[in-house]
């Protein structure tokens, strides 16, 4: 079984001093080193940091028209166009007419009214 890799870290002696004063004087809370202590402690800020960031949502509408809609795709980190054309809708990036993006472009208070108004005129568009 491998075993596993450390990592040395430097902090200054005082603090250091401090942390195994605060260890010989808690025995109960179970730690034995200064690695452990500073391990323990890391890993709860560093869940306490995670928890509190929120990730922004992967598509944002950016604008629309009555031609269509640009939306900011964050995973691939680039902006897609989604056209409305007499015969339907397309992506810009995928070539087709259904695919995620079009599906997050069909969520959109104002491009579903776009979509209801092209498709009283005829147009051939997704039924939102």
């Amino acid at each position: 079984m491998p075993r596993p890799k450390f990592v040395s870290i430097s902090i200054k002696d005082d603090f250091a001093e401090a942390i195994e004063t605060f260890i010989d004087q808690h025995p109960t809370l179970g730690y034995r080193s200064i690695a452990q202590f500073l391990e323990d402690s890391a890993r709860r800020r560093l869940e306490e940091i995670q928890s509190q960031i929120k990730e922004l949502p992967r598509f944002e509408k950016i604008n629309s028209d009555e031609n269509g809609v640009k939306i900011l795709d964050r995973k691939i980190h680039r902006v897609v166009d989604i056209y409305f054309k007499p015969n339907g809708a397309k992506c810009s990036l995928d070539q087709t007419d259904v695919c995620e993006h079009i599906d997050f472009a069909l969520t959109q208070k104002d491009v579903k009214e776009i979509i209801r108004n092209r498709r009283r005129e005829g147009w051939k568009l997704p039924d939102v």
